[in-house]
């Protein structure tokens, strides 16, 4: 019997993949299991407790499967509240009961990426402000922890849980992975500044979003300094740690190109298999798939054997695991000591299936317009899969995005924007004058390099 706080199901998400499919539905149960007043690691073992780091990374996947606003809202403010008490500090679990200790990385960002977050996903502004002080505290308590040791703009002091349970750590004993800690650390210092900086500025406080948008360049410049050569090569080659400097916009303009050729590269040599923990693998499709890699995401989510999302669901998972090994391939418990079987945090693949593979993104790039008012619908297919169909109850309404291959290799899209919202449809590697739009060729719209992007009012189309 599975117990959880109230929230209605606002997402659903179907593939020509069974097991894809599968993997969706472990992700909503995970949720279901651990969303109890708080959002837990796991319900089943001897923790329960509302972790900071699993909370950040799935947000995004929570927000499209269920209606999380009043109940991450309420978490919000006990963050706040923990802080309060810490100087800025975020704890490693909120409510911070029987741990001492926090302030890692990437754990302790719940306190700016979850208001952004629910910012982007409902356009409440009322949740933004209640929650703008416990994001400039946790951004302060980082820069005094970086003026302490000399004020060099990087986050280089302090326990942080690394890239947790990552799979390419030279210490087996170790569960933090490879990626230096420094090095995610001061990736985080510059996200969450500058996600400070712009709910700064939405807010009417010109002084402070000006402060920290200086403060973000700061850190910024002094990322690119420590972390790559004058010829774009990264001191840190991990598949961790190039998606972190791709998501996070840290990777200097002219060495984009490089970089994103140099993980791949790093792909290849992993054999085409994920290595990435907690920290990394939010992000990993995501980046892939929008930096000109997106088969390369298929690969990643379709892979069957250890590592791999599908893994899991062959041995017959019906939740997330916390590693990617908790279960052996013969189906016996993994002889690790930690070790749950509803673990949401890989579960964070499903936000890279709506807002990539099905394209549904709550703004388009406006953060004065967020809530899907005017969304962004850019689906990437891949001849890896059929179809794919995305259907999501927003702030502003129904939303649907989906797309099939049909027998002769022609792509359709389907797409549903509600009253009073528009959204921007970016179609990948189309032609203008080759589009139909609901059976007419269509000239509306504008060729940026080689995607098409329309501008759409309420109703239902079909594409192709």
């Amino acid at each position: 019997c599975v117990i959880y706080s109230r929230m209605d199901l606002t997402g659903t998400v179907e593939t020509a993949h069974p097991k894809v499919n599968q993997l969706i539905k472990n992700t909503l149960w995970g949720q279901k299991g651990n969303f109890l007043d708080i959002p837990t690691d796991c319900p089943q073992r001897d923790e329960r407790m509302g972790w900071t780091g699993d909370t950040q990374v799935f947000s995004g996947t929570a927000c499209f499967n269920m209606d999380a606003a009043a109940f991450f809202a309420k978490y919000m403010v006990d963050c706040g509240q923990e802080q309060a008490k810490r100087g800025g500090m975020v704890p490693m679990v909120v409510p911070a009961a029987g741990l001492p200790g926090g302030g890692s990385s990437a754990w302790g960002d719940v306190a700016t990426i979850l208001p952004w977050n629910l910012y982007e996903f409902y356009g409440d502004i009322a949740l933004l402000e209640a929650q703008f002080e416990s994001m400039r505290a946790w951004v302060e308590y980082i820069r005094s922890a970086d003026e302490a040791s000399g004020g060099k703009r990087l986050w280089t002091t302090g326990f942080h849980f690394g890239d947790w349970l990552a799979l390419d750590g030279n210490d087996p004993d170790s569960p933090m992975g490879g990626t230096p800690e420094d090095f995610i650390a001061s990736a985080y210092y510059y996200h969450s500044t500058r996600l400070v900086a712009r709910a700064a500025a939405i807010l009417g406080k010109d002084a402070e979003a000006e402060g920290y948008h200086r403060l973000a360049d700061e850190i910024k410049a002094a990322f690119q300094a420590e972390y790559f050569t004058q010829t774009g090569r990264i001191a840190v080659n991990t598949q961790t740690g190039m998606v972190l400097a791709l998501f996070m916009d840290l990777v200097p303009e002219p060495h984009r190109h490089r970089l994103v050729e140099d993980l791949m590269a790093r792909l290849r040599r992993d054999k085409m298999h994920l290595r990435t923990g907690f920290v990394g693998t939010p992000y990993l499709c995501r980046v892939l798939s929008n930096h000109g890699a997106n088969d390369l995401a298929y690969t990643l989510l379709l892979n069957e054997d250890y590592p791999s999302w599908l893994y899991a669901v062959n041995l017959g998972a019906t939740t997330i695991w916390e590693r990617w090994n908790s279960l052996n391939p013969d189906g016996s418990i993994s002889s690790t000591g930690m070790n749950s079987l509803n673990h949401y945090a890989y579960g964070s693949i499903v936000e890279w299936i709506y807002r990539d593979m099905c394209g549904l993104n709550p703004t388009a790039g406006d953060d004065a317009r967020p809530g899907f008012r005017r969304a962004r619908i850019a689906p990437k297919p891949s001849r890896l899969l059929k179809w794919a169909k995305a259907s999501y109850r927003s702030a502003a309404g129904w939303y649907q995005s989906g797309w099939e291959i049909g027998e002769r290799g022609r792509l359709s899209f389907h797409v549903t924007i509600p009253f009073n919202a528009t959204a921007i449809i970016v179609l990948p590697d189309a032609e203008l004058a080759a589009l139909t739009l609901d059976g007419a060729l269509t000239s509306e719209g504008r060729q940026v390099g080689q995607d098409v992007e329309l501008e759409l009012g309420a109703g239902a189309y079909v594409i192709a």
